[in-house]
Order: C-alpha cells, then sequence, then structure tokens
C-alpha cells in the first residue's frame, strides 16, 4: 500500500522542501519558491503552518519570526495585519545566501493552496512546539484545505502528539502523517504512536530508515515519507525501498527523479 490510497494516480514523487529547498536562494516556504520549484519539474512539495493571533493560517518555520524574517517574536502573538508587513526574504540578504532580494510576504495556507497548480501534491507539515497546548491550529488548518476543495492533493503530517490526536477526532478523511525525530528512541515511538495516534502515513528521517523497518511498515499498509534527503544515492536507495515521498533542499535532484506526467485532459464530445 502507499499514498495512492488517497490520491489517484499517484506515483512516488520527490518533493521540494519548503518551495525551493532550505538553502536555496529563494524564499523558502513563500510564493516564489513554489513556482520556481514547479517550474523546474517538481510535482510535490512539503511546508509548514502555523497561526496567528487572530486564526490565520500563515506559511513559517518557525518557531520566531526572526529566524527568517525581519520582525520578532512568535507568529502566534501577532495578527495577520502585521504578518503581512514583514519579509519572509529577511534572511536571505542577512546570511549572503542570495544577493540583492525584494521583499517577499509571508503567504497564508488559503494563497498556496491557490497558486500551485493543482497537479501537484501537498504535505502541510502542522508546527507545533513540544509545550503548546493552544486549541485551534488543527481546526484551522483543515478548514482552510477544505473550503479551498483541496483534500484530494494534500497530507497532513506533525511530531506532536496533540497535533495527529485533533486532525484523527476532526475525520476529515485527509491522510495524517506521523513525523518522528532520529535518535536512539525513534523506532521506540514511531511504534509508540502509531498504536496510539493510528496515523495514515509515516514521516521519517532518512537515517532512521532501514530496509528491515521499511518492509514492516509497507506491509502494514502505511504510505512512507522521507525527509530531507540531499544525498542522491541515498534518495536512490528510498525509492528503491518503496518510498512514496522522498524530500529534498537540492532542487537539481528532480532531473535525476523527474516527476511523472499528468494524464492528458479527457477529450471533449462533440456536440451533435
Amino acid at each position: 500500500m502507499s499514498f495512492a490510497r488517497y490520491f489517484p494516480g499517484f506515483k512516488p514523487l520527490l518533493a521540494s522542501h519548503r518551495g525551493y529547498g532550505k538553502y536555496g536562494p529563494i524564499a523558502e516556504n513563500a510564493l516564489p519558491a513554489f513556482a520556481a520549484s514547479e517550474k523546474l519539474g517538481f510535482r510535490a512539495h512539503e511546508f509548514d503552518v502555523r497561526r496567528t493571533a487572530d486564526g490565520a493560517v500563515v506559511l513559517l518555520h518557525g518557531p520566531k519570526l526572526q529566524n527568517t524574517t525581519d520582525g520578532s517574536g512568535r507568529i502566534e502573538n501577532s495578527d495577520l495585519a502585521d504578518i503581512r508587513r514583514l519579509d519572509a526574504a529577511h534572511y536571505l540578504t542577512r546570511t549572503g545566501s542570495a544577493g540583492k532580494t525584494r521583499p517577499v510576504p509571508l503567504p497564508t495556507l488559503a494563497e498556496v493552496l491557490s497558486q500551485i497548480p493543482e497537479h501537484s501534491a501537498l504535505n502541510v507539515e502542522i508546527k507545533r512546539d513540544r509545550w503548546d497546548l493552544t486549541p485551534g491550529l488543527e481546526d484551522l488548518t483543515v478548514r482552510v484545505v477544505t473550503l479551498a476543495n483541496a483534500e484530494r492533493r494534500v497530507c497532513f503530517s506533525g511530531f506532536h502528539f496533540l497535533t495527529l490526536w485533533n486532525l484523527r477526532r476532526f475525520r476529515s478523511g485527509i491522510p495524517i502523517g506521523l513525523l518522528i525525530e532520529p535518535g536512539p528512541w525513534a523506532v521506540l515511538k514511531l511504534h509508540l504512536y502509531r498504536f496510539l495516534l493510528l496515523p495514515d502515513n509515516i514521516h521519517l528521517h532518512f537515517s532512521t530508515a532501514t530496509p528491515q523497518l521499511l518492509a514492516k511498515l509497507k506491509k502494514r499498509g502505511y504510505g512512507l515519507a522521507f525527509w530531507t534527503v540531499n544525498d542522491e544515492d541515498v534518495a536512490r536507495g528510498l525509492f528503491e525501498l518503496g518510498a512514496d515521498i522522498v524530500i529534498t533542499d537540492k532542487m537539481e535532484f528532480i532531473r535525476k527523479f523527474p516527476a511523472p506526467k499528468p494524464p492528458p485532459p479527457a477529450a471533449k464530445r462533440r456536440k451533435r
């Protein structure tokens, strides 16, 4: 089994990490990044969402605004109107990873869903910090996806126990992915959480993957996604072991792992 259970005609895909890669010359989690990776041939994207104080769902890895923008503090403490004034590309100038850049706004999830073509699969990672127990984030995210009629091309993922608990409780039908951090307890946590939270898919760091573990998870019917793979041989090996999605910062990988072309639109019947 694989992501094909949820997405008709699904084939294994290479996904862009935060739009155009974490280290790319285009602002991460921003509309220009998705447009650029789509132009290269990517047909799957992973990105992060958080909520504002007034209930908007916005793309940002975080946890602090100053990590990538010219703002400060937490997005959860700011209204959308204030967030709109920030430059999502500020960190590129600060780190010297790009030349002079124009200001780029932080997009809302609704804007991203409307701008990325419908042929592309979207992995929406819902970001909660370790001790964040505030209500509303998952509910708001599901609502945005549903209102955009994007259920058939979106899957959710999250590290936080509460995120998966809430998503499962909503019964939206949108597939849910359990994200597991790498480390000595990764496999134990994976097995504990998959029994407690009943995810549809498993999202692992590539370092946790072994042929035995992947075979066991595939046999149990889980879709498998892997992050963040920047070595071509590792990516190839994961696909050979049955990976459904491999997430990468390396935009040039799309030449090695091109996305399947979408089927042509059905021909319209001629009127008699």
